[in-house]
């Protein structure tokens, strides 16, 4: 029976694994700060740890809503959101995740109510619940670097995905199941996060080096996927040059390692619903 207790533990896992896999692009790992000075690995292990019991509220939340709103849910994102900083020294560690995968969390209790609960349920719940809030993009000043982004190259960033329900996460558990019959699973979630790298309009590359750096961005993991680089050791060692070239032009994606969370959320949530 699943309660918020596994799923707390889970959510905690599934920032766990992203943190701890190496080598990423640009991003922390245990042994890389990746483009960021001001944070590193265990500022992400502190905060992964703090925000379990907000999972656990989340999920908690869920489990009594009405499945109309996430008012309550906000709330105490904010809160959690002040837990994290005040664990890493004011780094902005895991604020996406608040959002996104809080959001997973709590469309899971919800849906979990329900007569033939399903993935692409809790992905429909989440766009309905954020029904609309690409609207809050219109605003005729930006006061945040998502707002920015739009006014200055129309890229509708966290909002649209909200509005689509984070619906991609889907496509990228896909890609790690099938690639984790060929490869070891840390290898396939290196493969997991070049590809959705290759698709994802992601903001934080946005903010750090434009539309030039998105380009960068897509140019590079297509390369990594086709020619299978997470395959080999030996691939993974020229994924390690890539790493030092998005280091060098001070990029990181990490809207794309969000996305490897909530695909890793799925995929360790799937033993529980067999």
């Amino acid at each position: 029976m699943i309660n918020s207790d596994i799923i707390a533990r889970l959510s905690t896992y599934a920032l766990i694994y992203e943190v701890s896999l190496s080598p990423k692009p640009g991003l922390v790992t245990l042994i890389d700060q990746g483009a960021h000075v001001d944070m590193d690995y265990i500022d992400f292990i502190n905060s992964a740890l703090v925000l379990h019991d907000y999972f656990k509220i989340a999920y908690e939340l869920g489990e009594n809503s009405d499945g109309e709103d996430y008012k309550e849910l906000r709330k105490f994102g904010v809160i959690y959101e002040e837990k994290m900083k005040n664990a890493t020294g004011g780094a902005n560690t895991h604020k996406g995740i608040i959002f996104s995968l809080g959001l997973m969390v709590y469309a899971t209790a919800i849906e979990m109510k329900k007569e033939n609960f399903s993935f692409e349920k809790i992905i429909a719940r989440v766009s309905y619940l954020n029904r609309g809030i690409t609207g809050e993009l219109n605003k005729k000043s930006a006061t945040s670097h998502g707002e920015e982004n739009f006014k200055k190259y129309g890229v509708k960033g966290i909002r649209e995905e909200a509005e689509e329900g984070f619906a991609k996460a889907l496509l990228g558990l896909e890609f790690l199941k099938k690639a984790e019959k060929e490869v070891s699973f840390d290898y396939a979630l290196t493969g997991t996060l070049y590809y959705y790298m290759t698709f994802i309009e992601d903001s934080n590359i946005i903010k750090r080096g434009g539309m030039e750096g998105l380009e960068f961005l897509k140019d590079r993991a297509k390369y990594v996927l086709e020619n299978k680089l997470y395959m080999t050791s030996e691939g993974m060692r020229e994924i390690e040059k890539i790493n030092e070239e998005f280091k060098s032009r001070n990029l990181s994606p990490g809207g794309c390692a969000d996305f490897l969370i909530l695909s890793l959320y799925f995929y360790l949530l799937e033993d529980y619903c067999d």
